[in-house]
């Protein structure tokens, strides 16, 4: 008659398996949470944004002054390294950098919002369009209207 001594080199082998896909399915689940929350930060970020900018826009045309715009003008910041690495990317024509306005952590302050950019990032915000642009990009994104 055979003694069974334990569950033997199959059953160890096979519970070996389903533990580590557990921990690779969990590893999985956890880092895509982790992605969609950083999505949803930086997404709510750019709404509270365009939606300051576009009252501070709508208070502007109130009492005719276009000076009333936070930021400084991208085509203006010659010597940011930040806006320079930006640029090189292309993600908007040249011709539109005088539209687009980069905000800085004292503009966010005075559009009364509790945000601070990114690191290594500005967010930019194009009064007329109505269209705020991350400089860091994510996920290989950079505007509000492409970051679902």
């Amino acid at each position: 008659m055979k003694s069974e001594n334990g569950l033997g080199i199959i059953g160890i082998i096979f519970i070996i398996i389903i533990i580590s896909t557990i921990i690779t399915g969990g590893v999985f689940f956890i880092k895509n949470n982790i992605n969609h929350e950083k999505n949803d930060e930086i997404r709510s970020n750019m709404l509270l944004i365009q939606g300051a900018c576009s009252r501070l826009k709508q208070d502007s045309i109130k009492q005719k002054n276009t000076d009333m715009y936070l930021g400084t003008k991208i085509s203006d910041m010659n010597d940011d390294a930040i806006i320079n690495d930006f640029k090189s990317k292309n993600v908007i024509a040249e011709d539109q950098y005088e539209k687009y306005y980069c905000l800085n952590n004292e503009n966010l302050k005075q559009l009364n919002l509790d945000i601070e950019n990114e690191e290594n990032s500005y967010y930019l915000i194009n009064y007329d369009a109505n269209e705020v642009i991350i400089t860091k990009g994510y996920e290989g994104k950079y505007k509000l209207s492409e970051i679902s």
